[in-house]
């Protein structure tokens, strides 16, 4: 397919581009119970892989391979698969989260083309997706107000709080989503993976009161923190958490007990599964509230 590449600009021949890393979609496959997954707003169907389109041309889409590559074997895989929890990094890793913030906030803004709010929000955006391109392209050397910020997720078995959803465990472990998240003094881009959530920021009044989860531009290294979320952040995840369950609950009859006979059938590899540990992680922490 011929067409305009979304982040260099050339006129030229368009590979098929994931928002969501190539990777990630695989990885929810291999990892799940019956070797699929389903995407909320698509419930009815089996999923085989994350959203794509023709969007970049093959030099850019080259670009943005190789920080995946890197993302996934030395920080994605040894997190999900093998429990680490420490790692260090390069100046790839502020590349890579730039890319996604770009693609998400590329993303959400074509699917959601209306201008309901005032003409200020759509400046902010616009300028927050032009100097990540630049960033992402390598026309600027510095994130400036745009930083990248990134918060591992680990399963949550137990604490004093009564506001979580009971599927915090599966939205932490196995949930996706991309998002455009704020209010009037601060604005986000979400993009959230399995154990992991990538915040861009747009604008935020008390940056420094995130100063732990911010991406180096250089050389840095992930590892346990008390990290912080904006303020109000908490609420959101916990909405979307609960959304993610509430969406599963629609899944059709049929298909649930296609899921079920599998279990049935394929008991030992739906336990070692990752899907049916989140699954238990959630059952271990709010019992069989999970199930209502």
């Amino acid at each position: 397919m011929i067409g305009t590449c979304r982040l260099c600009g050339q006129q030229t021949k368009l590979k098929e581009s994931h928002f969501i890393p190539k990777f990630v979609g695989k990885w929810l496959k291999k990892t799940s119970i019956t070797g699929f997954f389903r995407e909320h707003n698509e419930l009815e169907k089996r999923a085989q892989d994350t959203a794509k389109e023709y969007w970049l041309c093959g030099q850019c889409e080259g670009l943005l391979s190789n920080w995946e590559r890197e993302f996934a074997n030395r920080i994605f895989y040894p997190f999900a698969d093998q429990g680490l929890s420490t790692a260090s990094y390069g100046p790839w890793f502020a590349k890579l989260c730039a890319s996604l913030s770009w693609r998400t906030l590329t993303f959400i803004r074509h699917k959601n083309p209306d201008r309901d709010k005032p003409d200020e929000y759509y400046e902010q955006l616009d300028a927050a997706q032009d100097h990540l391109r630049k960033f992402i392209l390598g026309e600027t050397g510095n994130l400036e107000r745009y930083e990248q910020h990134i918060f591992h997720l680990q399963e949550i078995e137990s604490t004093d709080s009564n506001e979580l959803p009971t599927g915090i465990n599966r939205y932490f472990l196995r949930g996706m989503a991309m998002d455009v998240v704020g209010n009037s003094t601060d604005l986000y881009i979400y993009t959230k993976i399995p154990s992991f959530i990538i915040l861009g920021v747009v604008k935020a009044k008390q940056l420094n009161k995130l100063r732990a989860s911010r991406v180096a531009l250089k050389e840095g290294k992930l590892s346990p923190k008390s990290y912080r979320w904006p303020d109000g952040f908490h609420s959101y995840v916990f909405e979307k958490a609960e959304e993610m369950i509430l969406a599963h609950q629609k899944i059709p009859e049929k298909d649930l007990k296609k899921f079920e006979d599998f279990i049935a059938e394929n008991p030992e590899k739906a336990a070692n599964s990752k899907q049916f540990k989140a699954l238990m992680h959630d059952y271990q922490r709010f019992g069989a509230k999970i199930f209502r």
